[in-house]
């Protein structure tokens, strides 16, 4: 199967997927009153939302390039490919486990640096401009879920 096939596929999995997801969100429990918004469905409808419009524009993607040579190069035929997809993996994995122990802000400043160090360029790399996106990051998704929206996170030892 080339390349262009597989994008095809895969986008109308997550297109179908997308649609599932939205229609599993209108079953979740609703508060009366209120700004809808801040219905537990809300959010789920959105990434749905999101995920179908970039599935269309995979699918889109795909048929609109042209077979190159016959050739197709795919990702996990570089032994760097498969150790960063496994790095992804395992820290998904751990950070659930991290946030228990450590606090919702450690584990997420733990898990967006070392991720980001992870994926960026080697020759590029700058420790200051990660620590710096790593710590705005959370710092934002701290005041806005935990402080705005008043979701609670987990505590652990630390914040």
């Amino acid at each position: 199967m080339t390349k262009k096939n597989l994008d095809i596929l895969v986008g109308f999995i997550f297109f179908a997927f997308a649609g599932l997801l939205f229609i599993a969100a209108g079953f979740m429990p609703t508060r009366e009153g209120g700004i809808p918004a801040l219905n537990t469905g809300f959010y789920p409808r959105l990434l749905a939302i999101i995920l179908a419009v970039l599935s269309v524009l995979m699918v889109l993607e795909a048929v609109r390039k042209q077979a190159d040579s016959g050739q197709v190069e795919v990702w996990w035929t570089t032994k760097a490919a498969m150790f960063m997809f496994a790095f992804t993996i395992v820290l998904l994995v751990l950070y659930p486990f991290v946030m228990k122990t450590f606090g919702f802000a450690t584990a997420s400043l733990l898990f967006i640096t070392s991720l980001t160090w992870m994926l960026s360029d080697k020759n590029n790399r700058k420790p200051v401009s990660i620590i710096i996106v790593s710590v705005g990051l959370t710092a934002l998704l701290y005041i806005i879920f935990k402080m705005i929206l008043a979701i609670p996170f987990p505590h652990g030892m630390l914040i």
